[in-house]
């Protein structure tokens, strides 16, 4: 079994002081070296809009300022793994902003606003109809993340049974169209599964659903992990993790390939680029991702006791 030496994770250290965003700078040293989490929080909150959406290119690959549903899932990720309860203010203006952009025809949240192209962003997220088309038209992702918080940050005045009827249509739709179900809508519901206030009941049977399709959509062959794809590690970040005895022999050995992939500067690469679309912003955007990799990678090896 393979371990991160104290050199190598000085080197990750090093890099991340020197060239991540202080959201990073600050997750590091909350998982390290005792930093608060108000710092956290106030390091998200520079990325937090007057309309309580998150946006100013907390996604990497979307450099929007204004807010997009995209961006605030990304926040809202953070604030609920460091348990901001429902009063904080970047949570309530999250929740309220998702509340606002709820489209209740389709009963979905678009991930992203029309003018996404007036700013640098990856190829897939030009808008247009091949971005609903291309994810579903929104009825996973994001949706079955967003009920996740729902159940969390329940919005004031926002109904029970509206929240119920989305979580009961999130998983009736694995059944009624689980050839559709890709690597993104997979780890939308995985952030449902783990929602602190979903009903133990309906967290067993999502569970129970997915399981084909975790087997089916996780690429385990290690000789595959250099591309990009939904490694097991993506899904299972900590022992504790939903699927994590489903993928054990897996995630073993993925560790192992994550730990031999450190870059000689310390960091973690990301595995995609943007082609030839905005050159003179990709290096920005990638070294971000850097950053976010690096501190995603580092504590998924110090979950799983893989830190010398």
């Amino acid at each position: 079994m393979k371990r991160l030496s104290p050199q190598a994770q000085e080197r990750a250290r090093a890099f991340i002081f020197e060239h991540a965003r202080p959201l990073e700078q600050c997750l590091f040293a909350h998982y390290f070296e005792q930093g608060s989490k108000a710092a956290i929080f106030d390091a998200l909150a520079e990325f937090q809009n007057v309309d309580g959406g998150f946006g100013n290119a907390l996604e990497s690959d979307l450099r929007l300022p204004d807010s997009s549903v995209l961006a605030t899932t990304v926040g809202l990720q953070t604030l609920w793994e460091f348990e901001a309860p429902a009063d904080h203010p970047l949570v309530r203006g999250a929740m309220h902003y998702l509340m606002q952009h709820f489209d209740p025809a389709a009963q979905v949240w678009p991930f992203i606003p029309p003018n996404v192209d007036d700013a640098p962003h990856a190829p897939w997220w030009t808008y247009g109809e091949n971005v609903a088309e291309g994810w579903n038209y929104f009825l996973v992702n994001p949706r079955a993340e967003i009920i996740g918080y729902l159940h969390d940050y329940a919005p004031p005045g926002l109904p029970a049974w509206v929240r119920d009827k989305l979580t009961e249509a999130a998983v009736a739709y694995i059944d009624e169209a689980p050839g559709k179900i890709q690597m993104f809508d997979l780890l939308c519901y995985n952030r449902l599964i783990q929602a602190r206030k979903l009903p133990g009941e309906t967290r067993q049977t999502l569970i129970e659903k997915l399981s084909p399709l975790v087997d089916k959509l996780v690429v385990k062959n290690p000789a595959e992990w250099e591309k990009y794809g939904l490694t097991p590690l993506e899904l299972v970040d900590a022992p504790d993790a939903p699927f994590a005895d489903l993928l054990a022999e897996s995630v073993a050995r993925n560790l192992d390939y994550e730990i031999e992939c450190q870059q000689p500067n310390g960091s973690w690469q990301p595995k995609w680029t943007w082609g030839d679309l905005y050159p003179e912003t990709w290096p920005q955007a990638k070294q971000e991702w850097a950053g976010v990799l690096t501190i995603k990678t580092l504590k998924t090896l110090k979950n799983f006791g893989r830190l010398a």
